[in-house]
């Protein structure tokens, strides 16, 4: 039986993504998040994750975008 994983622990995952798997030279888009999480069988799409970096942004996390989609965080006072 498969251990099911809380809607909520989503945003978690997208935080560990962003300071382990970004940076301003390899952004990662909403699309590639999504579907890592799938892959884990976390069922997301890339709405879910843009909202998520969207509460992360509010909470004071210096996410930073860049054309083309992709996001990183910044460890610049920009």
């Amino acid at each position: 039986m498969k251990k099911s994983i809380a809607k909520k622990t989503i945003i978690l995952y997208v935080l560990k993504m962003l300071q382990d798997g970004s940076s301003k030279e390899h952004p990662i888009t909403q699309t590639n998040m999504a579907k890592v999480l799938n892959s884990m069988d976390i069922p997301c799409d890339r709405r879910t994750i843009g909202r998520n970096i969207n509460y992360l942004i509010d909470f004071g996390y210096n996410i930073k975008k860049i054309k083309g989609g992709g996001y990183y965080i910044s460890h610049d006072e920009e």
